[in-house]
């Protein structure tokens, strides 16, 4: 028998302090479709992954996460088409945002 394999990312959970701010950010500047909202989280869809934001308000791994650790996440990257480049790295300026273009 051979051995089941991964098949790819599916969600990416991040705790977040303002869930508002992040959902706006996720949903108006690049475009992600939010399917489900709660006072405490937001799912966005991502391609065919999903991105789940969740507060750290009554979320113990949360609260402890946001406390100055450094564990987690340091950044997302998302997979574009090169073509498209410019448009994102302008897209997240004049949405107040900085790309680090050599890196974009």
């Amino acid at each position: 028998m051979q051995q089941p394999i991964i098949r790819g990312l599916h969600a990416v959970v991040l705790f977040v302090k303002d869930l508002e701010k992040q959902k706006r950010f996720y949903r108006d500047v690049l475009g992600l479709e939010v399917t489900y909202e709660s006072d405490q989280s937001a799912f966005l869809k991502c391609g065919e992954q999903m991105i789940a934001l969740f507060t750290h308000e009554n979320h113990p791994e949360g609260a402890r996460r946001l406390e100055g650790a450094v564990k987690g996440i340091s950044h997302l990257e998302f997979r574009i088409k090169r073509s498209d480049k410019e448009y994102w790295l302008q897209k997240l300026r004049d949405a107040g945002y900085h790309a680090y273009k050599d890196n974009f």
